[in-house]
């Protein structure tokens, strides 16, 4: 199996994060031999593709990719020329990272209606826009009068799906070439949505495991390893609050949603503090790495040996700012313990 390992931020940490911390840390990422730095695209933060292109000016080797854009906030069209651009200026590194959504909606007006659905024609949409067609297209959900691109671009760049839900999983196995998988680190929840990939694959007639099984892989590593597990539940908020009220995925790694978590969500409750609290200890072990150096190092090589191919790491540090010291340590001191390098 062929391993690559990436990193990026997540957006809420991105938001701390200037260009200046971007570069530094995919220096570090590439200096250390990692194949991939993804950059949030969530409103109302620094724009994923001026900070992309940047990172690109500045490194040579290092696959780009959004984590994630979607279907809602920028018209499918729109998003084909960024990633196009990002690719011509990146030298045929770009990599569109494209999921349901999670952001800005509210402050635009905007309704995330039917994900996969908007998913699909997105994708449809910019692929024959890559190869150069002029079309009508006209979904359910994405129109688009007569026209093309006014520029000529690489056809096959390559597009991955974002998922925990089964719908994104399935489709990113039918259409995709890989999926970036969001339902847990434990082997019941990996095999949970290996199966919703291959499905997908089957349907399309392709051949299982020829989607990339990518992986959001929320990180934090401390010489108190309590300490570290209490630390990377400041990423499962997003995980709990984002998946609400359907959790598939939680049944897949042995875990429920505890009744006072699901009713606080429920009456509309969004204090990161409060969810923080509700969070069971028993949430982290199958749904993030944490802990000492040797743990994460441990717990990482276990999400290669369940098949992830293409781990993401997102660290998360216990104080703001602490993002580009960890991002070294899973680097230098992470990476050197896994029995399979990143190619």
């Amino acid at each position: 199996m062929t391993v690559r390992i990436g990193a990026g931020f997540l957006g809420a940490i991105s938001s701390v994060n200037g260009l200046e911390s971007l570069r530094s840390a995919a220096r570090i990422c590439e200096e250390g031999g990692l194949a991939s730095f993804w950059v949030a695209d969530q409103r109302w933060m620094r724009d994923v593709y001026v900070s992309l292109t940047d990172i690109a000016a500045r490194t040579d080797r290092l696959l780009l990719g959004t984590r994630v854009t979607d279907p809602y906030i920028r018209h499918p069209a729109l998003t084909a020329v960024a990633v196009a651009t990002l690719d011509e200026a990146s030298r045929g590194r770009a990599i569109l990272g494209i999921g349901a959504g999670g952001s800005g909606f509210r402050q635009l007006g905007l309704n995330r209606t039917k994900p996969a659905l908007a998913v699909r024609e997105s994708i449809d949409l910019i692929r024959r826009l890559w190869r150069g067609e002029d079309l009508e297209f006209h979904g359910q959900i994405i129109n688009w009068n007569q026209g093309a691109l006014e520029f000529s671009c690489r056809a096959d760049i390559p597009i991955v799906i974002a998922a925990r839900g089964p719908h994104l999983l399935e489709l990113a196995g039918e259409l995709t070439d890989g999926a970036i998988v969001a339902s847990g680190v434990s082997a019941g929840g990996v095999a949970w949505a290996r199966r919703l990939i291959e499905r997908g694959e089957r349907k399309a007639g392709r051949t299982p495991g020829h989607t990339e099984l990518l992986h959001m892989t929320y990180i934090s590593i401390d010489d108190r390893p309590a300490l570290a597990r209490q630390t990377v539940k400041r990423a499962l908020v997003g995980t709990v609050v984002g998946s609400h009220p359907t959790y598939d995925f939680l049944k897949a790694n042995g875990l429920e949603i505890p009744a006072e978590l699901f009713g606080y969500l429920d009456s509309g409750g969004h204090d990161p503090a409060r969810i923080i609290e509700l969070i069971p200890d028993s949430f982290v072990s199958k749904l993030a790495i944490a802990g000492t150096v040797d743990d994460c190092a441990n717990q990482l090589q276990a999400l290669l040996d369940v098949g992830i191919q293409h781990p993401l790491l997102a660290p998360i540090p216990l104080h703001d700012g602490g993002e580009i010291e960890l991002l070294r340590l899973c680097v230098d001191q992470v990476m050197p313990h896994l029995r399979v390098a990143s190619a």
